[in-house]
């Protein structure tokens, strides 16, 4: 009887701290319906970007948001995203680090050519981490 006890109290305070660990890693693996947005934003330009750089003849590239890794996040004062990612590089995908700003109202991407840049931004607004995906999320 006792044992029944100790192992129900076990159980919920082991459960207990499963959540608070878990709440406390940040981010999510479920994304929002502006966070799909800003995550289509950047493949849409990434697609662009890269197809305008073809010789006639060469083929196209088709990204999907498997080639990426995301850590995205949102500032609910500024309503701005901040964008840390990995992204292809000439059909090669997580290839390359970058960087962005993402303002959905103003259809506005912005990216980062200085690290420090987007650190600043980071510490100098209220922003939380709101999804991570791929390298993110290992």
């Amino acid at each position: 009887m006792r044992s029944d006890i100790v192992r129900k109290w076990l159980l919920v305070l082991v459960s207990g701290m499963a959540i608070v660990l878990l709440s406390a890693c940040g981010g999510s693996s479920t994304k929002d319906e502006g966070t799909q947005e800003v995550i289509d934003k950047i493949i849409e330009s990434k697609i662009r970007i890269d197809n305008n750089t073809l010789n006639s003849g060469d083929e196209r590239y088709s990204y999907t948001e498997d080639d990426f890794s995301f850590l995205i996040y949102y500032d609910s004062d500024t309503k701005l995203y901040l964008v840390d990612s990995w992204i292809p590089f000439e059909g090669k995908p997580n290839d390359l680090n970058r960087k962005y700003q993402v303002n959905l109202f103003k259809d506005k991407l912005q990216t980062y050519q200085i690290d420090s840049l987007f650190d600043d931004d980071k510490q100098s607004g209220n922003y939380e981490a709101v999804y991570k995906s791929g390298q993110f999320a290992d």
